[in-house]
Formats: C-alpha cells, sequence, structure tokens
C-alpha cells in the first residue's frame, strides 16, 4: 500500500473511531438508562429496572416497595413508619420480582409485596435480567444508535423542564398519568373493563395457579430475616361486581389460600371499599390514584407489617394475641 493510501485509511479509522468513542462517552455521561449510576438529568425513558438496580444500592431506605406499575405508583415518602425505597415496576412478573429480591433485598427491616388477583408462574421465563451485565452488554448499550438517540432525548426532556419518570426513591413520576387517564373517555375505560374481565374469567383455575417463585421469594426473605407482608390490590368496582364475586371473593378462596400458605401475613383489598371507581383514574380501571395507594399502605398495611415484625422480635407477642 502506497503511503497515501496508508494515510487515507489511518485517518478513516481515527475518524470512526473517535466518533464511536465520542457517542459511547455520551452515552455514558448521559447514561439515559442510569445502568451506570452517571444519570444526573433524570431517567425520561422506559428503564424501570436499569434505573431501579442502581438507586436501591444508593438511596438510604429499611423497607422495600415490590410489585407492578400499581405499587410502582405509591409515593414512597409519603409511607409511614418506614423509610421505603420503591421496588416495583411496570408488567412486573413473580420471576422478575424474585430475582429484584434475591439481588437487593439484603439489609431491609420489611419488604411489602403487591400481588395481583391470581397471579402466579409467568407463561414465559427470562432468568435472571438482574444479574450483572459483562463487558459485552455494557459496550452494546454505550455504542448502540439507540442509546444515543435516549441520550438526546434525556437531554432535551431535562432542558425543556419536563418531570422524569422516576424520582429518587424509585416511585413513578405520575403527573403524566393524571395528564392521560384523569379524563373522561367511557369507550376507553369499557374497552379496559372488558379485557380485565376477559383476564380473570379466562384464567386457570385459581386452585392450580404455580407459585414457584413467589414460593422462593418467601424463603429468600425468610432466610435473611426480612419481614415480609403481601398486599392483594382492589380490583375496579365494576370488574369486581360483573365477577360476581361475594364478599372476600370466594371465587378467588383456592388462590388466596394458597397465597396464605406462602406468605403468613397478606392484606386481601381485592373485595374492599377500595374498589370504588373514585379511587382510580378516571379512564384506567387498572391503577389507583397514588393518595389512594398510600392511605391503603399506611392504614391496611403498614399496621400488619409493624405486628409481623414484633412477633418477629418477640415471638411471645405472637403467642398472647
Amino acid at each position: 500500500m502506497n503511503p497515501r493510501a496508508c494515510r487515507y485509511v489511518l485517518f478513516t479509522l481515527g475518524l470512526a473511531g473517535a466518533l464511536v468513542g465520542g457517542l459511547g462517552l455520551l452515552n455514558y455521561w448521559v447514561d439515559p438508562y442510569n445502568r451506570f449510576g452517571n444519570n444526573r438529568l433524570g431517567v425520561y425513558i422506559s428503564a424501570e429496572r436499569e434505573s431501579k438496580s442502581t438507586e436501591v444500592r444508593r438511596y438510604p431506605h429499611n423497607a422495600l416497595l415490590l410489585g407492578n406499575s400499581r405499587m410502582a405508583m405509591i409515593p414512597a415518602d409519603q409511607l409511614t413508619g418506614f423509610r421505603f425505597f420503591n421496588g416495583a415496576f411496570g408488567g412486573a412478573t413473580a420471576e422478575e420480582i424474585y430475582y429484584f429480591a434475591a439481588h437487593y433485598a439484603r439489609h431491609e427491616q420489611l419488604v411489602v409485596l403487591g400481588v395481583d388477583l391470581l397471579t402466579g408462574d409467568p407463561s414465559e421465563l427470562h432468568g435472571d435480567i438482574f444479574a450483572p451485565p459483562g463487558w459485552t452488554a455494557n459496550l452494546n448499550l454505550l455504542l448502540n444508535l439507540s442509546t444515543v438517540e435516549y441520550s438526546f432525548r434525556t437531554i432535551a426532556e431535562h432542558l425543556s423542564g419536563h418531570p422524569a419518570s422516576l424520582r429518587a426513591d424509585g416511585s413513578f413520576e405520575a403527573s403524566p398519568w393524571f395528564a392521560l387517564y384523569d379524563r373522561e373517555d367511557r369507550p376507553h375505560l369499557d374497552w379496559e373493563i372488558d379485557r380485565l374481565l376477559s383476564a380473570y374469567q379466562g384464567s386457570v383455575n385459581p386452585s392450580k395457579v404455580h407459585m414457584t417463585f413467589l414460593l422462593k421469594l418467601a424463603e429468600c426473605l425468610r432466610q435473611r430475616g426480612i419481614a415480609c407482608v403481601v398486599v392483594v390490590p382492589p380490583l375496579y368496582e365494576t370488574v369486581a361486581q360483573r365477577l360476581g364475586a361475594a364478599p372476600g371473593g370466594a371465587v378467588f378462596a383456592p388462590w388466596l389460600s394458597q397465597l396464605k400458605a406462602v406468605f403468613p401475613n397478606v392484606v386481601d383489598l381485592s373485595f374492599s371499599p377500595y374498589c370504588a371507581v373514585e379511587n382510580f383514574f378516571k379512564c384506567d380501571p387498572v391503577h389507583f390514584k397514588p393518595a389512594v395507594g398510600v392511605q391503603m399502605l399506611n392504614v391496611e398495611v403498614l399496621p400488619v407489617a409493624l405486628r409481623a415484625l414484633q412477633e418477629k422480635t418477640n415471638p411471645l407477642a405472637s403467642e398472647a394475641r
């Protein structure tokens, strides 16, 4: 190769390397997923799992809130008696919750776990997504064009003054949810109600739900000396009525009995006054409002948690009851 061609190749390679390296440095500095703990602008993309895996290790707390988006919507800093980190995330499965707790529930006094009615093992397993990523996974994230897009989006959203999707304590920022779903939209509401009814009515036999990962979670927390209280969140009032369940949800009694055999402390609010329509977003029959979640936990759940901790430290207390 002649010197001129050699210089051209070196220049091209150097330019490409500088471009790729520059984009990698941008992604590392902005860290839109908060995977590396460098994010200072806020998380503006769907990255609950990556970000919470980072923040749970940095945020001072002695209690952990776990579950799906219903629990993620609850502002952890308004819960009484403990300092919570909200480790719940949208669409969470029992498998994901177990692996998250296995990695990050270490020194907490308490775990409050939200378990939706008929929850069991997921139909499709994905393995331990919270295992520490290798250098190839990190490089792929840093040099990925999607990450570049998310980095610029993060910068733009921050400069525009928009709220980040997650708060420092891991809680979901609910203001965009109010804007989208706390408005009248009867067709959408009816569609969601029908979807929920189909899901519950088409589910497996309540007595045949497998709870492998919930069992593993209960055993993991027991071995680590962490108290756990499970809450079964309320159904939307119309859904509860159309399911035709008796008070306490008799049709779901086998599932509830199985859950109580796994976790001794269960607060079942599935068919309770918290099902009232006004407790939910106007066109979202899945998610109760954050203030309702705070009241629900402070009034119904955390007193049970305090009793469980007292019995844990003083076994004679349970015998005296």
